[in-house]
């Protein structure tokens, strides 16, 4: 059981690394949003694996696996690629202002 919880940590270690250099090196807002939904995605993913651990595994163990991810989380939250994205996501009635191309993916 605690490989497999040691192998969904992995997994979302992952997921957040790509999020992260998708909202960083993506050309159109268009893919930042979508790396920024993933991201969003992730964490959620990452607070079902919390409640499974709290269930299964004692306190030690649960410490040891998180730690990592909520550093990872903590960091991309932090990071000026996500600030951004996450400007445009709440104020997307201001999309206008980078393009064409961003009015056909969410209109105000």
């Amino acid at each position: 059981m605690l490989r497999q919880l040691q192998s969904r940590a992995s997994d979302l270690a992952e997921c957040l690394l790509i999020s992260e250099l998708e909202m960083r090196r993506s050309r159109t807002l268009e893919k930042k949003l979508e790396a920024y939904g993933e991201f969003g995605r992730a964490v959620d993913r990452i607070d079902a694996l919390r409640r499974d651990i709290e269930e299964l595994i004692h306190w030690d163990a649960k410490e040891s696996i998180m730690a990592v991810l909520d550093r990872k989380v903590a960091n991309v939250i932090r990071s000026s690629a996500y600030r951004i994205v996450e400007w445009f996501d709440r104020y997307s009635c201001v999309r206008w202002y980078v393009g064409q191309a961003s009015m056909l993916v969410k209109q105000c």
